[in-house]
């Protein structure tokens, strides 16, 4: 059952911290370590260093931890995931205090784990609190806080996908989440200018959608209305050259090239990519790639057997990705 986080932002929010009572065990990585240890000197009982998020890793890790009152995960989606698998399993009080907004994982309820190198969901675990730090989460790269925005505006392509499915195949359809959804959608565009620059209202802007695009996909039961064919490009693109990229750039790419198939407002989402700072030219993909994801697309979503999407009613031809390839890197 969804239960709505207690969330705190302010520049040097996550100094409260230090006010935390009995042992505790902070879940961190050294470079986010590092910078909010240089505006907060906080010694904790214990602190872990994620290497991994490899469930045998997580498995030897909660073994092997000592008894701890509080987790705490200070840092990325990796830290964040790590603090709540062990708050799972050890069923303690957890706090979370992201150093960047790049992903969603401080906010849900699932645990992302890799197993043989592909991620799997684990877990069901609700952050109770949140601390939003705006000096700790500025001092990350622009272009990684404003990747967190790319799951947010995955609504735009996953919403037609999730009506294609109703219309086609009969599948459950709930008005009211996606009316919630693509107001998600419309707030980002109206606060893009200020996610851009990932200033203390842009970073509210993700935070706040995060927290509402859970809240309805929880209470549905699905994540319908966010995950569409664009997160199926990522997917796939993952599977393909079995390296590991920064998750809203996947998403991204995959919003530019399945907008195109759907047919749907493809030059309004790019140009909200454009002025959001998506990296939907993603740098570590070439036109090869991209052009090889697109081809075994269809072949990938039939044998991973995922949700029905324009990818199963459209053809993906020759031209199409041509075409699609030539746009994206002109």
């Amino acid at each position: 059952m969804y239960k709505a986080p207690s969330i705190e932002s302010g520049a040097g929010a996550a100094a409260k911290l230090k006010d935390l009572q009995g042992d505790v065990l902070a879940v961190t990585m050294p470079i986010p370590w590092k910078v909010f240890q240089a505006q907060c000197q906080w010694e904790p009982r214990y602190v872990h260093m994620v290497a991994d998020m490899d469930q045998d890793t997580l498995e030897s890790l909660e073994a092997s931890a000592p008894p701890f009152d509080v987790v705490v995960g200070l840092g990325g989606g990796s830290c964040c995931d790590t603090a709540k698998y062990l708050a799972w399993k050890r069923g303690c009080p957890m706090v979370l205090a992201p150093s960047i907004v790049s992903v969603d994982a401080p906010l849900t309820n699932m645990i992302a784990v890799r197993v043989d190198k592909s991620v799997t969901y684990v877990g069901d675990i609700f952050p109770e609190e949140l601390i939003v730090d705006y000096d700790l989460i500025r001092k990350a790269p622009k272009e990684l806080n404003r990747a967190g925005a790319a799951d947010i505006a995955s609504i735009h392509t996953a919403l037609y996908d999730w009506a294609l499915a109703r219309d086609e195949r009969g599948e459950a359809y709930d008005a009211t989440a996606a009316q919630q959804a693509r107001a998600c959608l419309e707030e980002l565009d109206r606060n893009a200018s200020d996610v851009y620059e990932v200033s203390p209202k842009g970073i509210d802007t993700i935070v706040d959608l995060y927290r509402r695009e859970v809240e309805f996909c929880a209470h549905l039961g699905s994540s319908r209305p966010e995950e569409g064919a664009e997160h199926l490009v990522a997917y796939n693109m993952e599977h393909l050259t079995r390296r590991h990229f920064v998750h809203g750039d996947l998403v991204a790419l995959g919003l530019f090239t399945m907008s195109r198939l759907q047919d749907n407002q493809s030059a309004w989402i790019a140009g909200l990519m454009d002025r959001i700072g998506l990296r939907y030219r993603v740098p570590e993909v070439t036109a090869q790639e991209v052009a090889e994801c697109l081809i075994t697309l269809t072949e990938f979503t039939r044998w991973s057997k995922t949700f029905y999407s324009v990818v199963d009613s459209t053809p993906i031809t020759a031209d199409f990705v041509d075409e699609t390839v030539a746009a994206l890197f002109s």
